[in-house]
């Protein structure tokens, strides 16, 4: 009894001090109690709880491991000699073979870039986790593998179909790139780990020069890149970085740009464009930069048609709404077919590879800013009046108050657009483009494969692909709401 009364009197005492502005006496947090059943007693309760659930299970059962057994008896029976003849036609094209260098460096790069982005993102998110006195968990290279591994096992699926071991070799070995660089980031200067995303971009359109050469398009994203990340350090005013931090900071900037220098002069202005590209390649490439490139733009349309400005809210409305009224294979037909006719004569008419990412980036633009006015219009009006008492300008609130806050809320919306730009890049094939879907047919219609039904093989080899690269989106998508809480009070 008297304990009872000593707890009551805690309480209240703790209430009061949060009254008067003083820290209150913490209160235990309730735990949840998870009840583990049997296996046995589990499939009891959930499937045979009833004759009805009970007759109904038994059926499933059945039909399931009937489905089972025949999928099994197929994949064992079928001959996959098509994927081993044809696999570069399905990842590459007809990328030539006195070029293929040029795709196993570029390949390392990027999966370097990868391995440092992670592994700087994890390091960063440990320490503010611990600043903020948050408990901090070590994320291992393992849970990294254990996120991505379809993308990790369907790399390694196709590389088995490889006639030689170089191939599987350089997979196995690129992968191992990504969690080498990654612990290396993990143990990295604070200076370079804070600028990784400027050295991750720089990896990146490095890896694109690798492969298309240099060129006025490529000097200029990586003058642009190197640009943002000397404003980035000029506009700075941390008062804790040293100046020790400082010179480190600079003299891996001169570094990563001598690197990149290094590289343009090595490779010269001679590449293999994106024209000529092919396979599971070009689908990557133009998802990656449509969400790149469609995005910014995207979230500009969105604010624009929120904008009090009719000029600006009418062309918004009018390019958001045509877009979505007309189908992505009608546009990309129109900007190879119809649109060379409306350029001058002179003008040299652009790849059907660099207009299909104009249109796509275009299209998911507008669905996109669909989304983030959805999100736009799910953040209080509270917020913005109390952005605008603390006297932020219109583009502050935007950027730090309303857009955080918008973007949060549509992440699976998001995400789901994201699946469909990588799904839609499949009809890159109407306007001639060789891509993953087009190379089943391709390979289909050789002569030593014709009239043998092995349709189903390679088209079951594309479903794989793609299935990997949506369900790892999809994963990641969940992961991501579950950490910011989404859907919970």
């Amino acid at each position: 009894m008297d304990e009872d009364v000593r707890a009551a009197d805690i309480d209240k005492d703790a209430i009061g001090m949060t009254v008067l502005g003083k820290d209150p006496v913490p209160l235990p947090e309730p735990k949840r109690i998870v009840e583990r059943m049997a296996p046995g007693r589990w499939l009891k309760v959930n499937l045979f709880n009833t004759p009805f659930n009970s007759v109904l299970t038994v059926i499933v059962g059945l039909i399931a491991a009937f489905l089972t057994w025949q999928a099994i008896v197929w994949l064992i029976s079928i001959d996959f000699t098509i994927i081993r003849d044809t696999l570069r036609i399905f990842m590459i094209g007809q990328f030539p073979d006195d070029e293929l260098w040029r795709l196993w460096v570029s390949a390392f790069i990027v999966m370097a870039a990868i391995g440092l982005a992670a592994g700087s993102i994890a390091r960063n998110s440990y320490e503010l986790a611990e600043l903020q006195g948050i408990e901090a968990v070590h994320s291992s290279s393992l849970e990294l593998a254990r996120r991505f591994w379809a993308i990790i096992g369907i790399l390694i699926f196709f590389s088995a179909f490889a006639q030689t071991w170089p191939p599987r070799i350089g997979v196995v070995a690129a992968i191992a790139t990504v969690f080498v660089v990654r612990e290396l980031a993990w143990r990295a200067p604070k200076a370079l780990r804070t600028r990784a995303i400027y050295v991750t971009a720089l990896l990146v359109i490095a890896s694109m020069l690798v492969i298309a050469g240099t060129s006025t398009l490529g000097g200029a994203c990586v003058g642009l890149v190197v640009f943002i990340w000397v404003l980035s350090e000029l506009g700075r005013r941390d008062v804790a970085t040293t100046t020790a931090s400082k010179l480190l900071t600079w003299l891996v900037s001169l570094a990563v740009a001598a690197v990149v220098a290094f590289v343009i002069r090595a490779i010269g202005f001679d590449g293999f464009g994106w024209a000529d590209w092919g396979g599971l390649q070009i689908n990557l490439f133009t998802a990656v930069v449509g969400v790149t490139l469609g995005m910014p733009f995207g979230i500009l349309l969105a604010l624009g048609r929120r904008s009090q400005l009719p000029v600006i809210k009418t062309a918004s409305v009018l390019y958001i709404e045509f877009i979505r009224g007309v189908p992505l294979i009608s546009l990309l037909l129109f900007s190879s077919l119809l649109l060379p006719f409306f350029l001058p004569i002179d003008f040299e008419r652009p790849a059907d590879l660099t207009l299909a990412i104009v249109v796509i980036m275009g299209f998911s633009a507008a669905y996109i800013a669909e989304i983030v006015r959805g999100g736009l219009q799910a953040v209080p009006n509270g917020q913005t009046e109390a952005a605008q008492a603390l006297g932020l300008a219109p583009g502050a609130q935007q950027r730090f108050i309303v857009l955080p806050q918008a973007l949060r809320a549509v992440i699976p919306a998001m995400v789901g657009q994201f699946i469909a730009l990588f799904k839609d890049t499949s009809l890159l094939a109407v306007v001639g483009i060789l891509e993953f879907l087009s190379a089943a047919a391709i390979a289909n219609n050789q002569p030593q494969f014709l009239g043998k039904g092995l349709a189903p093989v390679t088209y079951l080899f594309v479903a794989l692909g793609f299935w990997a690269f949506s369900y790892t989106m999809s994963k990641e998508s969940r992961r991501l709401e579950a950490r910011l809480g989404i859907g919970q009070r």
